[in-house]
């Protein structure tokens, strides 16, 4: 497997996962309760593994002042499918700019794609009784990995089955960026992907097109993917009929 695809922005640097722990945590205060970023890292590899992931290869960045974390850790057992894997976005901050949070997202091997496809699913200010409440979060967000990674699979399964024509894929990538899926500088990749692709997914299908948009998202922000991908999974499930059973709030 290769490295996940973890796209830094806005001065932060790739580091090691050792590094983590060197930064230096803000005071408490009544209101302020910081959470290194080793602590909620260590957090979650420990939940996932009570229901059968373990750590694979992992990514991780800091902003220069260390108070900005972002993680990208691909997550592994014996159901990984050959093409995709689940992969896990980590992000943390220490100067109050975003909760300490996780979001599940797939990467496709071939080409290293990296998409987003849950909305965040542990998002805990940094308050008072942060690490009373953020251990039960992570275990009941963690706790439907399982169901998450079978939906996923299954949505995959529709998505190379679904042909499209030059016209609808056309339209769909319209829709795209009607609801900010992606931008007016993307669309010229996402087009020139569908039609000439840098790698082989078959036929013309929402498969296909789905990897066209990830293509042409590599080095988009790691905060705006799940936004982003999220987006463009709601345009392909409605033109797949794939009926999604585990949207997380």
């Amino acid at each position: 497997m290769s490295n996940p695809n973890l796209m830094l922005h806005c001065g932060a640097a790739a580091v090691d996962r050792a590094d983590l722990s060197e930064v230096v945590l803000p005071p408490v205060t009544r209101t302020y309760m910081p959470i290194g970023h080793d602590v909620f890292l260590n957090m979650v590899e420990a939940q996932m593994a009570e229901v059968g992931f373990t750590f694979g290869n992992q990514a991780h960045g800091l902003t220069k002042d260390g108070d900005r974390y972002f993680g990208l850790v691909e997550l592994q057992n014996c159901a990984d499918s050959e093409s995709h894997a689940l992969v896990m976005g980590i992000r943390n901050s220490l100067d109050k700019k975003f909760p300490a949070s996780v979001a599940f997202g797939s990467q496709v091997f071939v080409c290293d794609n990296l998409a987003f496809t849950g909305s965040e699913v542990v998002a805990r200010k940094h308050t008072t009784n942060i690490m009373r409440d953020l251990p039960d979060l992570i275990k009941t967000a963690v706790g439907r990995t399982a169901t998450y990674r079978d939906n996923q699979n299954a949505r995959f399964e529709v998505y190379q089955e679904h042909m499209l024509s030059d016209l609808r894929a056309h339209d769909l990538i319209i829709k795209m960026l009607q609801c900010g899926a992606i931008n007016t500088s993307r669309v010229a990749k996402v087009v020139e992907q569908w039609h000439n692709p840098d790698h082989d997914f078959g036929g013309k299908t929402i498969w296909r097109l789905f990897n066209a948009v990830t293509e042409a998202l590599k080095g988009a922000p790691l905060a705006d993917m799940p936004r982003r991908t999220i987006e463009m999974q709601r345009v392909m499930d409605v033109q797949s009929g794939y009926v999604n059973q585990y949207e997380m709030a």
